[in-house]
């Protein structure tokens, strides 16, 4: 038996980002997510959260075989299992560990959880199985994972007086400004702060408009074994849409990560077009190919 151990120490993240790297060298992305997604998901979408109350991992003796990430307040978890592991008893395990932690974690933060979801490549049959077995349904495609391979980039310039910046922690409250009006609004520059000090951070990179305000951004996270760029979130400003600011901003990091990292394909995430109508379009543009879609699997908590 091979108990789950709560978060500790970044050497946690930093374990699981090593070995998520390695597990996708052999196995590709169908079941695995990139290596940003990690802490990206554990500070950012957990931001609520304290990290030792979402992310758990499984060892043995100093092999990471498994880890996993509780997201309550979406109703969802993420179990990555090493691939000599995936639908063993040892996966079987964790999945049930997971579902329970789910439930304490809502109980204490007082949510209500009306299901229990996982994401599944929708090419994936076995781990479509897996779950069926533990009593989940299929009940909606909620992302689709797309990929450039930087053979072609297109010229994207940004209008006259805007300009790129890398962002930094004095830049928190500009930050906290451009995240509110782009999705929704949870940050101020205190929080924002947090997340963006935190040891998973990359980098972020930002358009700074003529009157001083972040006008879009992008968060870039890069996986030095497969050599790949991750854009988790993309964002532009309510006030500043419909100028080919992601576009340029985008275009610019792949550039300059290919240049600096030396990344030779990079990935963004969107949701459907009838979820979000703009997302697909503006990155089929840029010559993003979408590879396959994840679907949502519920199981209804009684």
């Amino acid at each position: 038996m091979i108990y789950p151990q709560a978060y500790q120490s970044s050497d946690d993240l930093f374990r699981a980002q090593a070995a998520l790297m390695r597990w996708v060298s052999e196995c590709g992305f169908n079941y695995y997510f990139h290596k940003g997604d990690i802490g990206h998901r554990i500070f950012n979408g957990g931001y609520k959260f304290k990290p030792s109350e979402v992310f758990f991992s499984w060892l043995r003796g100093d092999e990471l075989v498994a880890f996993a990430i509780m997201c309550p307040n979406w109703e969802i978890f993420d179990l990555q299992v090493a691939p000599a592991w995936l639908y063993s008893d040892l996966h079987s395990q964790a999945l049930r560990f997971c579902e329970r932690e789910m439930l304490n974690l809502a109980g204490r933060h007082k949510l209500t959880l009306k299901q229990l979801l996982l994401e599944v490549g929708e090419t994936d049959r076995a781990y479509a199985d897996f779950v069926l077995q533990h009593g989940y349904q299929y009940s909606k495609t909620c992302v689709s994972v797309t990929r450039h391979d930087l053979a072609e980039l297109p010229d994207k310039p940004l209008p006259a007086g805007f300009r790129f910046h890398d962002a930094t922690i004095a830049d928190a409250a500009k930050m906290a400004d451009v995240h509110n009006h782009s999705f929704s609004a949870k940050w101020d520059a205190e929080s924002y702060a947090a997340v963006f000090t935190a040891p998973h951070m990359e980098r972020e990179i930002v358009v700074l408009a003529p009157d001083g305000r972040f006008a879009a951004y992008v968060n870039v996270w890069h996986d030095d074994v497969n050599r790949s760029l991750l854009f988790e979130p993309v964002g532009t400003h309510s006030d500043f849409r419909r100028r080919g600011l992601a576009s340029a901003l985008m275009t610019y990091a792949m550039r300059r990560m290919q240049g600096e990292w030396g990344i030779e394909c990079a990935y963004v995430c969107h949701e459907p077009l009838a979820a979000n109508a703009a997302s697909g379009p503006l990155y089929a543009s840029l010559g993003f190919v979408k590879l396959h879609d994840f679907a949502e699997y519920a199981k209804p908590v009684s």
